[in-house]
């Protein structure tokens, strides 16, 4: 049990529902469970992972054992005991998400707490996810299912992102330093990444080997990894994703839209468990509601973040980071953004557990 003084209460651990939490491996890491619990392939073709096995098999045996920790936090409360939940030290950080997320880490990118050796950039903001990820496009772009974005600029263009407004980064550290008694070369390399993943379930970047953005992310993910000779144990995956999820369920009721939402969140996690040996997922926040965006409504929203934290209890890595109160002390600059201030806040967090 966690437990911290009543009147600074921001972690608190996730109650399980008595459903069943076993885990089926199904003899393959390139699978993961949809919301119906039917295993599909990742399909991540001529891509090795052993780190993935790994995972699965630990999965395995605690999903037969007591019930893992899970946490819910919130801001800024939890400055000082996110850190007592998360290893120390990791070496690979991964967020993806939309321009919200973008616009922590352009933040982060100032408060990153490593000397910076190397900067990558996608040429192509909104059309180069795949070539900044080295993976080549798929020879045919399938439209997407009912329950999967894009749903303007990226229908519109195969291989496009909806949003424009940010794009994949790199920022990476590589200090080298000689021990004195040896005169041995040591490397410390560690990185930070943001890829953009705007909804929960996307076809917008199609590979040769993988089918939905989120699995080549996750692809493009465990190729980082490897290449550095690191596996999911060093890496944290800061997540966040809904607010373009509303345009996807438009058509249906709050109640539908939720599951939906859920759904796919269900299939994301499962996908990012393979590469990500932490998973914090931010909550979605509250909206400016108007005619403008009709479909942006803050009752949905809500009800959105608890599918999303119903749906990370499943996993004894997964942190939800509640930071919807947290902006009311922030200005909107339009329906869903917040004034600098907030993202440069919450980057400061991160830069203390870096």
């Amino acid at each position: 049990d966690y437990s911290v003084d009543e009147d600074l209460t921001c972690v608190h651990r996730l109650e399980n529902d008595g459903g069943n939490n076993e885990i089926d491996i199904a003899g393959s890491e390139n699978q993961y469970e949809n919301e119906n619990n039917e295993v599909i392939p990742i399909n991540l073709e001529n891509n090795e992972n052993p780190a993935a096995t790994t995972r699965l098999r630990k999965l395995q045996e605690s999903s037969q054992s007591s019930e893992p920790p899970q946490y819910s936090l919130t801001l800024p409360t939890c400055q000082n005991l996110l850190p007592a939940l998360l290893p120390q030290n990791n070496r690979a950080w991964f967020f993806l998400g939309d321009s919200q997320m973008g616009k922590l880490v352009n933040h982060l990118a100032k408060q990153y707490p490593h000397p910076m050796t190397a900067i990558r950039s996608a040429r192509d903001r909104r059309c180069g996810f795949l070539d900044y990820c080295y993976l080549d496009k798929s020879p045919e772009w399938n439209k997407p299912k009912w329950n999967q974005g894009p749903t303007k600029y990226g229908l519109e263009n195969p291989f496009c992102s909806d949003i424009s407004s940010a794009g994949n980064r790199l920022m990476e550290s590589v200090v080298v330093s000689s021990d004195p008694n040896t005169a041995e070369e040591h490397e410390d390399a560690r990185f930070m990444e943001f890829l953009i993943v705007d909804y929960t379930s996307d076809v917008e970047q199609q590979s040769v080997f993988t089918e939905t953005t989120q699995e080549t992310a996750v692809l493009h993910m465990a190729n980082q990894l490897q290449l550095r000779g690191l596996t999911y144990e060093d890496s944290v995956c800061v997540v966040n994703a809904g607010l373009h999820d509303e345009k996807i369920c438009a058509n249906f009721d709050e109640e539908h839209c939720i599951k939906i939402y859920q759904g796919n969140v269900r299939v994301y996690l499962n996908m990012l468990h393979h590469v990500c040996g932490n998973i914090l997922w931010v909550s979605l926040t509250p909206v400016m509601e108007s005619g403008n965006f009709s479909h942006r409504r803050n009752v949905e929203l809500v009800g959105m973040n608890e599918g999303a934290r119903m749906a990370l209890r499943k996993f004894e890595n997964g942190v939800f980071l509640d930071v919807w109160e947290a902006t009311g002390g922030f200005e909107h600059v339009d329906d869903a953004h917040f004034e600098e201030v907030y993202y440069q806040e919450l980057a400061g967090l991160f830069a203390n557990l870096m």
